[in-house]
């Protein structure tokens, strides 16, 4: 019994729960420093933040973890937002307008699709031209303008303000959901296997038959349905449709999702990871903010903390990083012995 909770307790401090004992001492010092960072209605502000955030990037998680990248998602929350404000402003109901943008960007996750699986486009470049007609779009649509809202749906509102039992966040509890029920799909479904045997190998993953169009497809289009949900909570956030989510939206998602390799399956992307990321990147920013350090010095903390997670994934499929477990699996049969 002992044993087995000690090493229990031995597990907290390896390099897989690293990222979270610096979260925690991180909300511990900003803590200290601010008296406001720990007021309720700032840690409220936080929990919707992060949880927005974690949202908008959920589908990004799978889309790295095969290998590949979607850098449409601030662009496709945005377009969301301005599509439901256009149709709320003029008229159509509450439960059209949401479907109508959901659909509308879900059909740019299916260009993007399209464009990897029969053109096939690096992602990267991919992408980058469906978020430029993504904002364009969004742009367009306000005619270069925000579009104001006097009222908010109610279960919008409800969504981003409600609270359980007056206390717990809505919001987060439904996104704490998502993630669960996403981080079962991935640990124990064929769908998280093909996932990392496409990001560890796409040649021997098409020789075992993993159905790749597939599941590039029904991801980028998970990616942008999830970003577009994401984007119409921001509109009650602003009671505005905002035609650009760009600059930290962008850097904190991408480095949430990064920084999430670094924890539970180190150097694979998770959706664990990817939330806990979501948070730490929030309570970095909402921290340095208080404590009015320039947003710039934020921004070389998180390119560094997106270098280290890209760094780790990379290593974790070379082949030194091969050589290195493997030596450790022969030590550890050896000690078996």
């Amino acid at each position: 019994m002992i044993k087995k909770l000690t090493s229990s307790l031995t597990k907290l401090f390896t390099p897989e729960y690293v990222l979270l004992w610096i979260l925690f001492l991180m909300i511990v010092g900003f803590s200290i420093a601010s008296p406001v960072f720990r007021r309720p209605d700032n840690l409220m502000d936080i929990v919707r933040a992060s949880a927005t955030n974690a949202l908008m990037v959920l589908g990004l998680t799978w889309i790295v973890a095969t290998g590949e990248i979607d850098i449409t998602f601030p662009d496709i929350a945005a377009l969301a937002s301005m599509v439901t404000a256009y149709g709320v402003f003029n008229g159509w109901s509450w439960g059209v307008s949401v479907l109508i943008a959901i659909l509308a960007c879900s059909l740019y996750g299916l260009l993007s699709g399209f464009l990897v699986n029969k053109f096939l486009f690096r992602s990267l470049i991919a992408t980058i031209g469906v978020s430029v007609l993504a904002k364009s779009t969004a742009y367009i649509i306000g005619s270069g303008s925000p579009i104001y809202l006097l009222k908010i749906s109610p279960t919008i509102q409800a969504i981003v303000y409600g609270k359980i039992g007056g206390v717990v966040p809505f919001l987060m509890v439904l996104v704490i959901v998502l993630y669960i029920l996403a981080s079962i799909l991935q640990n124990y479904t064929k769908l998280g296997q093909y996932l990392y045997a496409m990001g560890e190998n796409r040649k021997a993953s098409f020789e075992a038959g993993i159905p790749e169009k597939t599941i590039l497809y029904s991801l980028f289009i998970l990616s942008a349905g999830l970003a577009s949900f994401a984007g119409i909570l921001q509109l009650a956030l602003y009671s505005s449709g905002q035609p650009n989510f760009q600059g930290s939206y962008f850097v904190d998602g991408l480095t949430a999702v990064f920084l999430g390799a670094l924890v539970i399956k180190l150097g694979k992307p998770n959706v664990i990871g990817t939330f806990i990321g979501a948070i730490f990147i929030i309570v970095l920013s909402n921290g340095l903010t208080l404590l009015n350090i320039p947003f710039f010095y934020g921004l070389i903390i998180k390119g560094f903390l997106m270098i280290v997670g890209v760094t780790v994934i990379a290593l974790t499929k070379s082949q030194f990083y091969a050589s290195i477990k493997t030596r450790r699996l022969r030590q550890v049969a050896a000690a078996g012995d």
